[in-house]
């Protein structure tokens, strides 16, 4: 679409629904109001934010993206992207009850070469701002005395509620397998690897058996690297063998899998894998749920504490080693707002007092089994005026977040003046961070 649609006439404008053009970057006026979806979604506040703020991030965007094509040293591979976007596919069709068609045609896509290429282009922009933003802000850090000059130009009639703030603290238990059954899924590995090594496909293998639905039509095939979002114990067999070697059988909290390694490529490698699960009886889920059951009275009764409980008891990996405690996973901050709190979560505590637990729960983990957990409500803050003292992690976090808007904002003048941008009218008015109407 050419710069030169920008002058048009107002009508054509909106037809075209351009918003902005960053350089060889077009912003629709379409992805302000799909960027408000994403970030409702998110959790974020979208009534505090007009559609100026969210144009600046877009086009904030599509300079880094800009920037980070020119510097050699960020690199999206193909085959990352490849990974990724068959992962997000297998996504989408587990939402549309297996099939691919109601993908595409919820996408609005013929065939899934189009959908692929166009997550795959989606992605690639998207990792490239991410890593250029990552450059530019990543040595940014405040002190304390600029957290206090933060919090004191704030004008005392100004000063910001911080809404309902809860600690919480969470213990699993989850239904073991008996010996038995492990046993099954570790000699049907075995068995695989056998015919494998003896000249079957494991491509065909793993389509045929393994219990991966994110994996199982690719057949069991992923490209990682070292930093990939994969369980440890994933990677450190991926990484240990050589091209062409299968695996043992090993055990991650997803279930029992082998592992082949197709190929070796510099930092990354492409491997397939075997994933099978123990089946649990209903004997073993009644079990689990008793010992849960049991384990709450005796906190109840002060026989121990919920995180002597957890630390001894819980099988939930994340908090076990911090006697339950649930912290925010991007701040570290074990103090959450309520609000903002998974819709699920939420109904589980919102009433709760301090000291109160709540019964035993059975939810489905991302695998599809079952496991039960309790929920502690460690400490409750009302709604209240913010705090210097009290709430001075907050402050810390708006105050940095503020600092890292400004050195952003820097970086983008500084790289405006070298590349051509245009605002439709109809956001000239806008009140931005940074000179993008160039005045």
């Amino acid at each position: 679409m050419s710069v030169s649609l920008i002058n048009a006439q107002d009508k054509r404008l909106k037809v075209d629904g351009i918003a902005a053009v960053v350089g060889d970057k077009i912003v629709l006026d379409s992805e302000i109001g799909q960027m408000k979806i994403q970030l409702k979604q998110q959790g974020v506040d979208v009534q505090k934010m007009n559609d100026c703020d969210i144009l600046e991030q877009l086009m904030q965007d599509k300079m880094l993206q800009i920037e980070a094509k020119k510097d050699t040293t960020m690199v999206v591979t193909d085959k990352e992207l490849e990974s990724e976007a068959d992962q997000q596919i297998d996504y989408m069709k587990t939402q549309m009850n297996g099939s691919i068609d109601k993908v595409l045609e919820f996408y609005n896509k013929k065939t899934l070469r189009e959908l692929k290429s166009q997550l795959k282009s989606l992605n690639k922009s998207r990792k490239l701002s991410q890593m250029m933003r990552t450059k530019v802000l990543d040595e940014v850090d405040i002190s304390p005395e600029e957290v206090k000059t933060f919090f004191d130009a704030i004008p005392k009639d100004k000063i910001p509620e911080i809404g309902t703030q809860v600690e919480l603290y969470q213990m699993i238990i989850k239904p073991k397998p008996d010996k038995e059954e492990v046993q099954k899924v570790i000699d049907k590995l075995k068995e695989i690897k056998k015919k494998v090594e003896n000249g079957s496909s494991f491509r065909v293998q793993a389509v045929l058996y393994t219990q991966d639905p994110g994996s199982r039509e690719n057949g069991g095939k992923y490209v990682i690297t070292r930093k990939s979002p994969f369980v440890q114990e994933f990677k450190d067999v991926a990484f240990s063998l050589e091209e062409g070697q299968i695996s043992e059988p090993f055990k991650t909290q997803f279930g029992w899998h082998i592992l082949y390694v197709e190929e070796v490529k510099g930092k990354e490698r492409t491997v397939r894998h075997i994933l099978l699960r123990p089946e649990i009886g209903f004997l073993n889920r009644r079990a689990a749920e008793k010992q849960m059951d049991t384990i709450r009275k005796r906190i109840i009764d002060k026989e121990l504490t919920f995180e002597e409980a957890a630390k001894e008891f819980s099988d939930d990996e994340d908090t076990k080693k911090l006697g339950g405690k649930i912290v925010n996973p991007n701040t570290g901050e074990s103090l959450l707002d309520l609000t903002m709190l998974d819709p699920k979560l939420h109904a589980y505590v919102q009433d709760l007092k301090e000291g109160e637990i709540t019964k035993v729960i059975k939810e489905k983990g991302r695998t599809g089994d079952e496991f039960y957990k309790i929920i502690m409500m460690k400490k409750r803050i009302p709604t209240h005026k913010m705090d210097f003292v009290n709430d001075y992690p907050k402050i810390k976090e708006m105050a940095l977040e503020k600092k890292k808007q400004k050195v952003l904002a820097k970086w983008m003048n500084e790289h405006i003046k070298d590349n051509y941008i245009k605002i439709n009218k109809d956001y000239t008015h806008c009140q931005f961070d940074s000179n993008w109407n160039k005045k």
